[in-house]
């Protein structure tokens, strides 16, 4: 089949591109068949839009228009009569398929070429009729023998717009079904599909579009649920996730997608497991957070039904469910003897739950009922005046309900009461025994009865003082001289407590009768008391390497209490005063030993020292700290001595030089530019063409007659000329040559700095004789850096060199290294230190055990100045030992000997 110029110019027209696709779609039609075949049989599948969605029918003896010859079209805009004549003719024969697109354009497409314009053969023209492609497809009839057909009927359908026609050797149901399935590309529909066809040859590719439209749903829902926050949006992209996976396994996209939703399962979670921890923490502190626990497994449960199996999900739902079980089992037993009851045994069986009380009705009902039992019991006491088990109940209710005001003010009225029958029943029966012995003649006796009364009631028998006041300071005076003949000079502990007796006797007595010779006597007896608790003390402070400090300056104590100012006792408070700070406080020397070079850490060991003695000293604890050289000791040693090591204090820095090549701009030169010579060649190509355009335009004119052939000539001529224009302006626009760079090769250096920094500390706590309280503890920090330095590099470097990099700080990166280390030890050596308190009492113990009186007094006196001033059971039972073996009182302990 041969062409004429003027048919090739009209095709070719819009671009040689389309041209050059036509003739690779035309080949392969021609190429398919014999060249002579004229109506070879076509079998074709026709899918389209039927009434109730997608359809198909299969045709054989395809024909279209009654031909299966057809016309290309591509790339002419409009079409006359001579036009069409021209174009080239196309078999149906070895085509691919036939589609109608939305533009209403017939594309014919064989093997994997572009599709081509066509329009049908036996168009049919009025006179000077022109068609678009789309016009003239409207004239398209499809015809053919109807095999099969997916919808009633056997009528084949219009050739409208979205019709296509995929041409097959021979009717084929399972292709057509699977185009159709293609066509609707719906769930359903591949779902359809393959349940018909689970092995077809087709059974990949309707999988993955199938998982592709699931895959589609999951991250649009997805895409909703980052909009919204909404779970159910969520869970369906999960669950459409899911379904991809159920068709192909192991689709990439399904599994990137449930992996976003694990995270974000994870982020939704976090708050779950907040709630739950407090939770915990309300019921261990009583206080209310049953309401977050419940808040904690609504939300769990909305997040595992977007995936149940997701294992930290479980493992909260899990933790939540035991919680729940062991409230319902606290519940359940208390409910079982409140059904008795029981109100009190069913308090204690819900334990710590009844805090939640206000959240929960079954709780809040069981604590009303015991509330209500104790409550009304108290009242009922009350009005029998038993004030003692009334105040027993009215306490039972305020324990149960706090926050009862109507529960606390009837405590408050009975503990009055109780408190107000007890001072008279106390009063009565003190009054009793005083004047049994005042009408024997023991005024002494008659007095301190009243005396020892507490400050309430003692206000009630003030009659009774008054009665009392002319006959006590004789008696008084009396006993105390008896006293002091038989007991002075002080000789031991039962002297001792004679003598402080008659103290008290003259004491109180110069106190009712305000007369002097009373007073005198008793000044003198405080000078022989205190003579005597001096000569203890210094007994005791002149003991070897400060052993009896302690004991000592409780001596000393007592000898300022019953004569004060004593000059005497200050100058040996003086004296043994630092002395008595070190042996009977809580003590610690400290002593750093520099293992390392001296050049590697100058001032390191004395900036540790007083980053330990800082840190202890801002513990809370009442604790001395003593900076101490190793090479010198003093005569009395701290309690405890800290021994601080520097093993390790160095940086180590290795730096390798690499030398690199590179290039860089020495000048410039002007080239040839490629894009004008390309340009220049476009250009004459344009010119080439027009010519030929012109000849052919002028051939026209002289041989042909018909107006058309002219026409289609001179519009060649016009399109070359344009051609012309476009290339000329370009060449125009594009200079001829460029400037290029001139380099030259250089090297550059890099020098790859390795720096490393090791710190190791350590230390041990031993007493004052050596032996170790607390073992060595090692704190070794290390950090590695490596920097890459570039330099020397040329400003004008080409290969994107740049000078980068600077040189680390050796100082800075050790001094970094060594805040790491001296934190953590400093963080170590305050919590042993703070457990020092528990070992000294400990050691108390064990001396007191061994009969070594004196050794544990020393270390009770230790315990109880670095402790705090309350009344706690060990500090109670030091000073109880100190009074019981020495009869002195610990400064401030007069609480705790009344304790006791």
């Amino acid at each position: 089949m041969s062409l004429s110029l003027l048919h090739i110019h009209r095709l070719s027209r819009p671009s040689l591109e389309s041209w050059r696709l036509f003739l690779v779609l035309f080949s392969a039609i021609l190429l398919s068949g014999p060249a002579s075949a004229k109506e070879l049989p076509v079998t074709a599948i026709a899918v389209f839009d039927g009434p109730s969605g997608p359809a198909y029918v299969q045709i054989t003896g395809f024909l279209l228009n009654g031909k299966s010859e057809l016309r290309a079209c591509d790339g002419v805009p409009k079409l006359n009569k001579a036009a069409y004549d021209a174009l080239l003719r196309v078999q149906l024969a070895g085509a691919a398929s036939l589609e109608r697109n939305a533009d209403g354009v017939l594309l014919l497409a064989a093997n994997n070429a572009k599709p081509v314009c066509i329009v049908p053969g036996n168009l049919k023209f009025d006179r000077n009729a022109e068609f678009t492609p789309a016009e003239a497809a409207e004239q398209a009839l499809l015809q053919g023998t109807v095999v099969s057909s997916s919808i009633p009927g056997n009528d084949l359908p219009l050739f409208k717009r979205g019709v296509r026609l995929v041409f097959v050797a021979a009717p084929d149901d399972e292709l057509a079904q699977y185009l159709v399935a293609q066509r609707a590309n719906s769930i359903a529909g591949w779902q359809d599909f393959l349940a018909r066809h689970a092995a077809s040859a087709h059974e990949g590719d309707a999988k993955n579009a199938l998982a592709s439209l699931h895959q589609e749903a999951a991250d649009a829902a997805f895409a909703r649920y980052e909009k919204s926050r909404e779970i159910p949006a969520l869970k369906q992209a999960q669950q459409q996730a899911i379904q991809s996976n159920k068709v192909v396994a192991g689709f990439p996209a399904a599994g990137r997608l449930r992996a976003r939703i694990n995270q974000e399962l994870d982020a939704l979670l976090e708050p779950d497991r907040a709630k739950l921890e407090a939770f915990r923490k309300a019921l261990a502190e009583q206080t209310a957070g049953y309401a977050r626990l419940r808040a904690a497994k609504k939300h769990n449960e909305e997040l595992l039904s977007v995936n149940p199996e997701y294992a930290p999900l479980v493992n909260l739902r899990a933790d939540i469910a035991g919680e729940i079980r062991k409230l319902d089992a606290a519940l359940e037993a208390a409910e079982g003897v409140a059904g008795t009851k029981g109100y009190d045994q069913a308090i204690q069986a819900l334990g710590p739950y009844r805090a939640f009380a206000a959240e929960d009705p079954r709780i809040e009902s069981l604590v009303t009922a015991a509330y209500s039992a104790h409550f009304t019991r108290g009242r009922e006491l009350a009005g029998q005046h038993d004030w003692e088990n009334a105040v027993a109940e009215f306490r039972h209710a305020t324990e149960i309900r706090s926050d009862s005001k109507e529960a606390s003010a009837e405590l408050k009225d009975a503990e009055a009461q109780w408190t107000a029958a007890r001072d008279r029943q106390a009063v009565q029966r003190a009054i009793a025994e005083s004047r049994d012995y005042a009408e024997n003649k023991q005024f002494i006796e008659a007095y301190d009865v009243l005396a020892e009364l507490p400050d309430a009631q003692r206000a009630l028998v003030a009659g009774q003082f008054e009665s009392l006041k002319k006959d006590y300071p004789a008696a008084a005076t009396r006993r105390a001289q008896k006293l002091q003949e038989i007991h002075v000079p002080i000789r031991g502990r039962a002297d001792e407590d004679a003598v402080r007796e008659a103290y008290e006797l003259l004491n109180r007595a110069a106190a009712l009768s305000g007369e002097p010779a009373i007073k005198l006597r008793l000044d003198l007896l405080s000078d022989k008391i205190s003579a005597y608790y001096l000569d203890q003390a210094k007994r005791y402070l002149e003991k070897p390497l400060g052993s009896g400090m302690g004991i000592g300056w409780l001596y000393l104590n007592q000898a300022e209490r019953f004569t004060p100012h004593l000059p005497a006792v200050k100058d040996a408070m003086a004296q043994y005063g630092p002395a008595y700070q070190l042996k009977s406080r809580l003590s610690i020397g400290v002593i750093l030993r520099d293992q390392t070079s001296r050049r590697d850490s100058p001032g390191f060991a004395d900036q540790l020292a007083d980053a330990i003695s800082t840190g202890l000293e801002s513990s809370g604890l009442s604790v001395k700290v003593v900076r101490q050289s190793s090479e010198k000791a003093d005569a009395v040693q701290p309690n405890f001595v800290l021994v601080g090591e520097i093993l390790e204090h160095r940086v180590v820095k290795d730096a390798g030089l690499e030398t690199l090549p590179s290039k860089y701009r020495t000048g410039t030169r002007e080239v040839r530019n490629d894009a004008w010579e390309q340009a220049n060649h476009d250009y004459e190509a344009a010119q080439q063409q027009l010519s030929a355009a012109q000849r052919a335009l002028a051939d026209a004119q002289a041989h042909s007659r018909k107006k058309e052939v002219i026409a289609a000539a001179t519009d060649a001529v016009a399109a070359a000329q344009k051609q012309v224009d476009d290339s000329k302006h370009k060449l125009d626009a594009t200079p001829q040559t460029q400037i290029q760079s001139v380099t030259e090769p250089y090297n550059y250096t890099r020098r790859n700095i390795d720096l490393k920094a090791s710190v190791q500390l350590a230390y041990r706590i031993t007493d004052s004789a050596g032996n170790v309280v607390e073992p060595g503890v090692t704190f070794p920090r290390n950090n590695h850096k490596t920097v890459a330095v570039v330099e020397n590099v040329k400003p004008e470097d080409t290969e994107g060199v740049k000078n980068q990099g600077t040189e680390p700080d050796e100082v800075q990166f050790l001094a970094d290294v060594e805040i790491q280390a001296r934190d953590a030890l400093v963080k170590s050596v305050r919590e042993k230190v703070l457990a020092l308190p528990a070992k000294v009492l400990k050691e108390a113990r064990s001396r007191a055990g061994q009969g070594d009186v004196d050794g544990a007094a020393e270390e009770y006196v230790v315990f109880l100045n670095a402790t705090q001033e309350a009344l706690s059971p060990d500090r109670q039972e030091a000073a109880g030992f100190l009074r019981e073996h020495y009869n002195v009182a610990v400064a401030n302990q007069q609480q705790l000997a009344a304790s006791k």
